[in-house]
């Protein structure tokens, strides 16, 4: 168990890599990745995508899946960080009080 403390604010969202020993974390200013099993920090991956991240996966090419709250999707490379997809979508308002 460990903290991850390079997060200016909250952790939103993770995603554990599924062939490879680290996971990603994201918060309302960028997302980082770790190294299992101690959770050391390796670098940031540098989002543009400017909004909260609410979900994030993985998938075993390494292609990783980043969704915000203002109804865009983003899609990176695991190991470069690099962004090479964005897409955008009409936020839905959610249902509160039920």
């Amino acid at each position: 168990m460990c903290t991850l403390t390079h997060h200016k604010k909250s952790v939103r969202a993770m995603a554990l890599h599924p062939k490879e020993k680290s996971f990603a974390s994201a918060s309302a200013d960028n997302i980082k990745k770790w190294s299992l099993p101690k959770g050391e920090f390796l670098h940031n991956m540098l989002s543009q995508q400017k909004t909260i991240l609410n979900a994030m996966a993985v998938n075993e090419d390494g292609v990783l899946a980043t969704a915000g709250d203002n109804g865009s999707m983003w899609f990176w490379d695991w190991k470069s960080g690099h962004n090479f997809q964005q897409e955008q979508t009409i936020v839905q308002p959610g249902i509160i009080g039920e």
